[in-house]
């Protein structure tokens, strides 16, 4: 996810990376590079004290794995082991070498339960209309509209028009269905603003902090995020947001701020539970990783980051449900608008 640093942020993690660089020169040895990565969460993480995690402890755990003769893939199982402890998928790590998998902490999704668009379209959808290439919006029988949002992008300009255009045509619908069961995340301030679509009165939804010291306890100040009215018009009438475990990041922040409307309601499963930024960074044999940087916490200062966001109605597909082509969640969707 994309958010917004304070200028004193950003240059202090810059500062600290060019200093740290020099400290550690190029190398593949496991040990030194185990050591880098482990400091380098020691110091920027910021979901430490939220998920009760003895940092410390896992280093003493995972280190007496490696010693000085460790190959790369010694390396890569131990840190495998090691950020699947963070439960995390804003947690990454990309070696260099292509015989080498590319590691998300607890990537433990799967995708066979969520149909896909293209069944959507076929099966449910009376009418289809594309407004980019990460927005589909339509009409639903029983005169219901539709909105399947997977991205929120850079392209922040687009998203005015895009919504004049897809609330005007929506307009005369009783209810919507809005899903984002298979939404990558994006920047936050995407999502607020799409949000303010629905929105009719200003309403806190979230609050933020960046790590900015060595102490797991070092955070900058708190920055409230508030969903509001947004662009010529907003769409006020009963939604039902579908939701997954694919529901991630920047979706999350917008479920945040839609549970504060009180025409919405969440049905399907509890969220990802990946609310954070992140930053990324390289450790010494030139393997990229990433970690969460922030403490996002929801309107009652409640962390749900690892825990994910429950729906009002739980329902869930099964893969044989999408074999025969058949979405219960969006059904259950179209029964409660009804």
């Amino acid at each position: 996810m994309k958010k917004i640093f304070s200028v004193l942020a950003m240059l202090l993690v810059l500062a600290t990376t060019a200093c740290e660089k020099e400290n550690y020169a190029p190398t593949s040895d496991a040990l030194i590079n185990f050591d880098y990565l482990w400091q380098e969460f020691d110091q920027r993480y910021g979901n430490f004290e939220v998920k009760n995690i003895n940092w410390p402890a896992l280093r003493d755990k995972y280190r007496p794995q490696l010693n000085t003769t460790s190959t790369n893939a010694d390396l890569h199982r131990v840190l495998e082991q090691l950020i699947n402890e963070l439960d995390d998928n804003h947690v990454t790590i990309a070696p260099t070498d292509g015989k080498l998998k590319y590691l998300v902490s607890d990537a433990t999704h799967q995708l066979n339960h969520i149909p896909t668009l293209e069944l959507i379209k076929s099966k449910y959808l009376t009418e289809a209309k594309i407004a980019t290439p990460e927005i589909t919006y339509g009409l639903l029988p029983g005169n219901i509209g539709y909105i399947d949002i997977t991205l929120f992008d850079d392209k922040f300009k687009n998203y005015e028009p895009n919504l004049d255009q897809i609330i005007d045509y929506l307009r005369d619908t009783k209810g919507l269905v809005l899903d984002i069961r298979n939404h990558q995340g994006g920047r936050d301030e995407v999502a607020q603003y799409v949000a303010g679509r629905f929105a009719s009165s200003p309403a806190l939804y979230m609050k933020a902090r960046k790590r900015n010291g060595p102490q797991h306890t070092e955070f900058t100040d708190w920055y409230e995020w508030q969903v509001k009215p947004t662009g010529k018009s907003q769409y006020r009438k009963p939604i039902v947001i579908l939701t997954s475990d694919f529901t991630i990041s920047a979706a999350e922040t917008f479920l945040l701020a839609m549970k504060r409307l009180p025409q919405v309601k969440q049905v399907g499963t509890t969220t990802s539970g990946d609310f954070s930024d992140r930053a990324t960074l390289e450790m010494p044999n030139g393997w990229q990783f990433t970690l969460s940087i922030g403490d996002y916490r929801d309107h009652n200062g409640v962390s749900w980051e690892g825990k994910g966001l429950k729906p009002d109605v739980e329902i869930q597909n099964t893969p044989q449900d999408i074999e025969a082509n058949k979405d219960l969640m969006l059904e259950k969707a179209i029964d409660l608008l009804q």
